[in-house]
């Protein structure tokens, strides 16, 4: 066989590439629902991670902007379905997946793509004090706001289910 790489750092940049390929939609679909997510600030108080507060909110109260929202990343945002076991913290998450379903009648170029989220709170968490709305009822919400009839992905999103 002969392989397009030869070391383990040349295979590894060949797998980076596909973050970027517009061959694999997956992977890019996903990063841009990642990134639409991060620079989320309602969503992330939404998710009410009371150990990242202070990279969402300065000491006075006030937007931070420059913290470390990507920590939410893995902790309360994932990429794929995750139901969590027991836990030894509250912690309230965001799962997303895609995968595309069909093509349009007489159009073999284009095709559906269908976002999943899925929301998990925890029992002890379930409401946000502050609002009193249920905190998945508030996620959902902002999740509509962010991505119904928006271009994230260059052509209109449309809710399908809710």
């Amino acid at each position: 066989m002969n392989y397009d790489f030869k070391t383990k750092s040349e295979l590894l940049n060949k797998f980076r590439v596909y973050t970027k390929s517009p061959d694999d939609d997956a992977i890019s679909f996903k990063e841009k629902i990642k990134e639409q997510l991060l620079h989320c600030p309602e969503l992330l108080y939404a998710l009410h991670n009371s150990k990242f507060e202070d990279e969402l909110f300065d000491e006075n109260g006030k937007l931070n902007c420059d913290g470390e929202w990507d920590k939410y990343f893995m902790t309360n945002i994932r990429p794929y379905l995750y139901i969590p076991t027991s836990q030894d913290e509250v912690r309230n998450y965001l799962c997303y997946h895609i995968g595309f379903s069909e093509f349009p009648k007489y159009n073999a170029v284009e095709k559906y793509c269908d976002i999943t989220f899925s929301i998990f709170c925890n029992g002890q968490d379930i409401n946000d004090v502050e609002t009193g709305i249920a905190r998945h009822d508030l996620i959902a919400s902002i999740i509509r706001e962010y991505f119904n009839w928006s271009l994230v992905f260059d052509s209109r999103c449309r809710l399908v289910s809710d």
